[in-house]
């Protein structure tokens, strides 16, 4: 798999510049969010508690924690979500399977409440996908001015407000969901936009906002690992445009910017452009922007021994040794005589 087309990136590029330059200062300085114990230390135990402490968690992450929200678990081993209904988005989708149709998202007035379908607890990485979802749908709610509309299509600005909240690496996981059954192999996504374009979106964010991807490049399945690393180089030669986000959004919102090829780590660190096309890198090339001289050297260490083995020496000449040694001897005469 490989990232998308240069427009759809361009596409991606402008519209989470749009929630930045609307949003920049209510989003404030997200952490990249990972799912792991520094992040969630909480003890899971499948159970309507165990997903408020989570959800409670997140919104402590997203800087949400003013904000009322309660969970409550829906259905039973049967249920399942599709989207529809309500405001359009999967994070607000109508949960099927239960006696009445409920809404995943409700105004209560005085705050939230996330309907959560009881099958979901069973699945880690779809359940923070989908509150990773709603809590981007809560921000953007809670954010906009009254009677202001939501960027169309609703479920990418929801996605990408996801990613800008720090839980890009939660949404990309949900964005490739690989399973094994008696039937086969299958994939499903949660998410509304693909791994690609999460990838992107993710490498975005922690360039503008400084964070390295090695954490989360560690967590995130294959597939979603290589289109990080993909995105990650593709974004480290497009210093200007990171520069762009963080300092003036509203000029990569109006699409004032241009994407450039990715470039080799040293072509990147001592200037120049690279021949290869995106997808050819190898060798040093396959090293990331934020790459340690350690990771250089062991790098050097896998090269073939003959590229590393000094020249051997050049066989002797006799005959040139024997002159050598007879013109010595007369210099040496001669300076005696000078003496």
């Amino acid at each position: 798999m490989e990232l998308p087309a240069e427009s759809v990136l361009f596409a991606v590029t402008q519209r989470y510049a749009r929630l930045l330059a609307r949003f920049k200062s209510e989003i404030g300085e997200r952490p990249l969010v990972l799912p792991t114990a520094e992040f969630f230390p909480d003890v899971f135990e499948k159970d309507e508690r165990s997903v408020a402490r989570l959800l409670s968690r997140m919104q402590l992450h997203a800087g949400m924690d003013d904000i009322p929200i309660t969970t409550k678990l829906v259905g039973d081993g049967d249920v399942s979500a599709k989207t529809g209904g309500g405001c359009g988005s999967g994070a607000c989708s109508t949960i099927h399977g239960t006696e009445e149709q409920t809404e995943r998202l409700v105004d209560r007035g005085d705050g939230w409440q996330v309907n959560v379908p009881a099958t979901e607890i069973g699945h880690p990485v779809v359940l923070t996908t989908q509150l990773a979802r709603t809590l981007g749908l809560v921000f953007l709610l809670e954010s906009r001015a009254e009677g202001e509309p939501l960027d169309e299509p609703v479920d990418v600005t929801v996605d990408l407000a996801g990613v800008a909240l720090g839980f890009g690496a939660l949404l990309l996981e949900g964005s490739y969901i690989y399973a094994k059954s008696c039937g086969g192999p299958s994939v499903a996504r949660v998410t509304h936009i693909g791994p690609g374009e999460l990838a992107f979106a993710l490498a975005l964010f922690a360039a503008h906002r400084g964070h390295s991807l090695r954490p989360a490049l560690k967590q995130v399945g294959t597939t979603q690992q290589a289109l990080l690393g993909e995105a990650s180089a593709l974004v480290d030669s497009n210093q200007k445009l990171v520069r762009a986000l963080r300092n003036d959004p509203e000029r990569v919102k109006s699409g004032d910017f241009a994407l450039e090829e990715s470039r080799p780590w040293l072509l990147r660190v001592f200037g120049g452009r690279s021949q290869k096309p995106r997808g050819e890198a190898g060798g040093l090339d396959a090293l990331g922007a934020d790459a340690s001289l350690e990771d250089v050297e062991s790098l050097l260490a896998t090269l073939p021994a003959q590229a590393k083995r000094p020249a051997a020496p050049k066989a002797r000449d006799e005959k040139k040794d024997e002159l050598r040694a007879l013109v010595d001897e007369a210099l040496s005469e001669n300076r005696a005589q000078i003496d």
